[in-house]
């Protein structure tokens, strides 16, 4: 499927002049934050990273899939004090997306909109394929890489997505299966719902993996279990970490979440690129696709 989509939100208002900019990623985990002096999309210079733990989606959520005063609470006190280290540098402009907490939410565009007016934070809750754009596009900037020879990996706390360029095109297949969803398809002996899902994968995506070899960029959750200063990981190191892994804990689903995933694609080999900063950069260098 072609996505095309305009986010005129997340493109920069001043054309050839330099301005502060703040851009924050509200993942389900973790809310992260990036200041830099910003020129049409490109990042001149870099001020902060920073981030911050956030409520997991099944302590915010009701038993009516709504997000509660209490966790509202959380979010605003944490994107303030966030906020408040950005004005530090002298950030003019404030732009963030809220992905899977926000979209699977019944009242969660209301609540961005309502944060975004009591904080003066541009909030916009993207969707999966967007998601997955703004995190190809952030690796593709960061590691300087060729759009058109990876397919990036993008792990989250409540979903992920693979996301590859074909031409001018993106392909993004994205599933809500991230760390605490398979965490609790393991507990409950359910990890074939994930297998099943992967197996609806566009096909372009498989192509363009198997092309790429091993240029499969992973970002996002790391299985921590695997040694934390490798920076690429395959099969052997997943079923090496799985036996000395019997608890089931975060740790021993994020090995099968990566695990199911590389087997239903036969991805052979995953170099992980993770950052401080989440999909932010791609909020700065994010035009019209």
């Amino acid at each position: 499927m072609r996505v095309v989509f305009m986010v005129m939100l997340l493109q920069a208002s001043i054309h050839g002049s330099s301005e502060i900019r703040s851009a924050f990623d509200i993942g389900t985990g973790k809310i992260k934050m990036q200041v830099a002096k910003v020129d049409e999309q490109q990042i001149e210079f870099l001020y902060c990273q920073s981030e911050r733990i956030s409520p997991s989606n099944v302590s915010i959520l009701n038993q009516d899939g709504l997000i509660t005063e209490e966790g509202q609470e959380r979010i605003v006190t944490i994107l303030k004090s966030l906020k408040s280290l950005a004005e530090g540098y002298g950030s003019t402009k404030y732009e963030a997306i809220a992905t899977e907490l926000f979209r699977k939410a019944l009242n969660g565009r209301e609540i961005a909109t309502k944060i975004s007016t009591l904080l003066g934070i541009d909030i916009k809750v993207v969707s999966p394929e967007e998601e997955g754009i703004l995190s190809f596009l952030t690796i593709v900037q960061e590691a300087r890489l060729d759009p058109q020879d990876i397919v990036v990996l993008d792990i989250g706390s409540g979903s992920f997505q693979i996301t590859c360029k074909n031409e001018d095109e993106f392909i993004v297949y994205s599933a809500p299966f991230g760390r605490l969803p398979t965490y609790e398809l393991v507990k409950n002996n359910q990890l074939s719902n994930l297998e099943i899902a992967i197996s609806s994968i566009d096909p372009r995506i498989i192509k363009k993996i198997q092309d790429c070899k091993n240029s499969v960029i992973g970002i996002g959750a790391h299985p921590k279990c695997i040694l934390t200063l490798k920076t690429s990981y395959d099969e052997n190191d997943l079923k090496t970490a799985l036996q000395a892994s019997s608890k089931i804990d975060l740790d021993h689903s994020d090995l099968l979440l990566v695990k199911t995933i590389m087997e239903a694609l036969s991805i052979i080999q995953v170099k992980y690129m993770g950052g401080r900063a989440g999909n932010t950069t791609g909020i700065f260098v994010l035009q019209s696709q």
